[in-house]
């Protein structure tokens, strides 16, 4: 039997301030490792049938007349093949606006010109026309030159008689992948076979709508591939529109 007493085991025990780890488990840390961030992967469209790239600078106007009751905001429309751009409103210019403002565009094959026009811009009603001009395009800018002019406006006031424009050309030539380049990167898309719409198919709709005519039956079948409720839905839809209106 152990003669030890109490007394000598209470001598035994630690006096003082506890260790740090003292009644602390040891965790093993897991390191996460960080999300790989994947930045995103940029892809210049070019237009089909695209000449280049054509920058129009439209830096000012000196007009012959002021069109505003009060005050005149002129602002440009530059339009480039279909499309139109705006420059900024040149806010209680009067006849000389200032916009200073370069617009890019992708010149489409054989469009050899630009078409602008000058904006009264209204608070109240559509904004008003009080000129424009049709600009061939300087043939130099094509040999990487950059072309600084004056054209002729025109207007009420007549042909080239309703003040001036300054404009600024340059243009960059696009090279475009050839066909055979781009063809291995296309998918390959599966075309839908035709599906054979019965005499049975059509005459159990017709009976539905005695006044459908029956090829546009069979044709709103044949788009939706046989479907008889769906065909039913757009036929529905078809007769109460052609009703309510």
């Amino acid at each position: 039997m152990n003669s030890e007493t109490v007394a000598e085991r209470r001598r035994k025990v630690l006096v003082g301030e506890l260790p740090p780890h003292f009644l602390r488990l040891a965790v093993p840390v897991q390191q996460v490792a960080e999300p790989e961030v994947v930045q995103p992967r940029l892809v210049s469209f070019v237009p089909p049938n695209t000449r280049g790239r054509l920058s129009v600078t439209i830096l000012e106007a000196n007009l012959v007349k002021n069109y505003g009751l009060v005050r005149m905001d002129p602002y440009c429309r530059v339009r480039v093949g279909n499309v139109a751009f705006d420059t900024n409103v040149a806010a209680n210019a009067g006849r000389s606006p200032t916009w200073n403002r370069t617009l890019n565009a992708y010149l489409p094959m054989n469009v050899e010109s630009i078409y602008v026009q000058i904006f009264d811009e209204k608070a109240f009603g559509p904004d008003e026309v009080i000129a424009w001009v049709h600009v061939m395009l300087p043939p130099t800018i094509f040999n990487g030159d950059n072309v600084d002019d004056y054209f002729q406006l025109s207007g009420q006031q007549g042909e080239g008689k309703e003040g001036m424009i300054h404009l600024h050309f340059s243009f960059a030539p696009i090279e475009l992948p050839l066909q055979s380049e781009v063809r291995p990167q296309q998918e390959a898309v599966p075309v839908p076979l035709p599906v054979e719409i019965t005499e049975e198919d059509t005459k159990e709709i017709q009976e539905m709508f005695p006044t459908v005519d029956k090829e546009v039956i069979k044709c709103i079948l044949e788009e939706r591939r046989g479907d008889k409720e769906a065909a039913v839905s757009a036929i529905l839809e078809m007769t109460s529109a052609s009703e309510t209106a």
